[in-house]
């Protein structure tokens, strides 16, 4: 299940928990002069999530409509492609995921934000405008992170004699998953061999500093020892019987999250309003989260998977969309409640200062979790994961990895 499907799937679930009360906050930066009675088009896949700033911005731009157009995310990059190719039918704004927004750019349907955004470059997490550039200039403003962390079962490890605290590397994680199975019959982890989907995969590349390519763009992924040893790792927990073979993100994925078979979810912080909406409602008090195991002690404990950013398309009343943009991703206020209800881990540092960072959840036991979360958002390693070719990248190294785990090539193979 790719990125763009499992946000159709779930996120509607999540946004649909969102308000419009008490967001009253007038965004930080005027917006100059625009065409009068403007109407803006936004292609979006959840309409409910972006409508959260939309009282604030009624306030304060009374002569622009807003019209948003709800698509489901492959139909969206669809018409995206379909736009640039007849020069006609963009929308004024557009939500992308990260891992499409250069793709998209690409296309040349994209508005070069570079000089409206530099000044709240310090303002957000960096990792995000790495996401967001394209050839030196900006594309995309940022939304949401994927800082990841280790989701654990506290019943699970107990029986087991396991202290979560004490998973800092990831050959002790490994190590643990052979306890946790003997003691309890649960698997580590699940990691599929046969529709392996490389999530995990990229996951490993980005808390190292690694991705496809580099920071020139030249892939690099063959000759990188990084690569090489993400997919030892895989290997290890196959050739040892801890990581479960059952693909992620169908019903036998749920069932097993959902009843006890699997121990722990090295997954990104939206995964937390996954577990407690829909996908593990009956575990409260039974999950917690620590830091990412590092390969070697010392080592990098984060990484990122996910995220998005909205984009102004060339077409569009630029000054319009852009304080539109602005009054979503820029407003703290804003993005704090829609972090608060949605789950989404904002990019955007202000809006860490909510009380809703280090206040402790019920569902994961008491524990602050999001303050787990914002520690790792800050230690997000530079990566290049995603690019302009991520799709065909991602689908060439899920059938290497796939023939790895069914023993068909070596890991230096794939």
């Amino acid at each position: 299940m790719k990125r763009n499907t499992i946000l159709t799937r779930v996120v509607p679930a999540l946004v649909a928990m969102g308000a419009l009360g008490a967001l009253s906050v007038m965004s930080a930066t005027a917006a100059p002069a625009h065409k009068s009675a403007t109407k803006l088009t936004i292609w979006t896949w959840d309409v409910d999530q972006q409508k959260t700033g939309d009282a604030t911005f009624a306030k304060n731009h009374s002569d622009i409509t807003l019209n948003y157009v709800k698509l489901a995310t492959a139909d969206l990059y669809q018409k995206m492609q379909l736009a640039a190719a007849s020069g006609s039918g963009l929308p004024d704004v557009v939500l992308l995921e990260d891992s499409h927004i250069a793709q998209i750019a690409k296309l040349g349907v994209l508005a070069d934000i570079t000089s409206l955004a530099t000044k709240y470059k310090k303002k957000f997490v960096a990792a995000k405008w790495q996401q967001n550039t394209l050839n030196g200039k900006i594309y995309g403003f940022p939304w949401d992170i994927g800082p990841v962390a280790m989701y654990y079962r506290r019943d699970i490890l107990q029986k087991a004699g396991v202290n979560p605290n004490s998973l800092t590397t990831w050959a002790k994680w490994i190590a643990a998953g052979s306890k946790i199975k003997a003691a309890t019959g649960a698997d580590l982890w699940y990691q599929a061999k046969a529709q392996n989907d490389g999530r995990f995969f990229e996951t490993l590349l980005w808390q190292q500093g690694s991705g496809y390519i580099n920071a020139k763009g030249a892939v690099t992924l063959d000759k990188d020892p990084r690569a090489l040893a993400a997919l030892n790792l895989l290997g290890d927990g196959w050739k040892k019987g801890v990581l479960g073979d059952v693909p992620e993100w169908g019903d036998p994925w749920y069932k097993g999250i959902n009843t006890g078979q699997v121990a722990t979810l090295p997954m990104a912080a939206w995964m937390g309003g996954f577990l407690e909406s829909w996908l593990a409602p009956d575990g409260k008090g039974k999950w917690g989260v620590v830091k990412l195991p590092a390969f070697k002690a010392g080592g990098s404990r984060s990484a990122n998977d996910g995220g998005s950013d909205l984009a102004i398309t060339k077409t569009a009343d630029k000054t319009a969309a852009w304080a539109y943009v602005q009054n979503l991703l820029a407003n703290p206020a804003v993005q704090a409640e829609v972090w608060k209800r949605s789950g989404f881990f904002p990019s955007l540092l202000q809006s860490w200062n909510s009380t809703f960072t280090t206040k402790a959840d019920p569902y994961f036991g008491g524990q602050a979790i999001q303050k787990v979360f914002a520690e790792a958002a800050k230690a997000i390693p530079a990566a290049y994961v995603y690019s302009a070719d991520y799709q065909q990248m991602n689908s060439v190294m899920n059938a290497e990895i796939q023939k790895f785990a069914l023993g068909k090539e070596t890991a230096q193979q794939a």
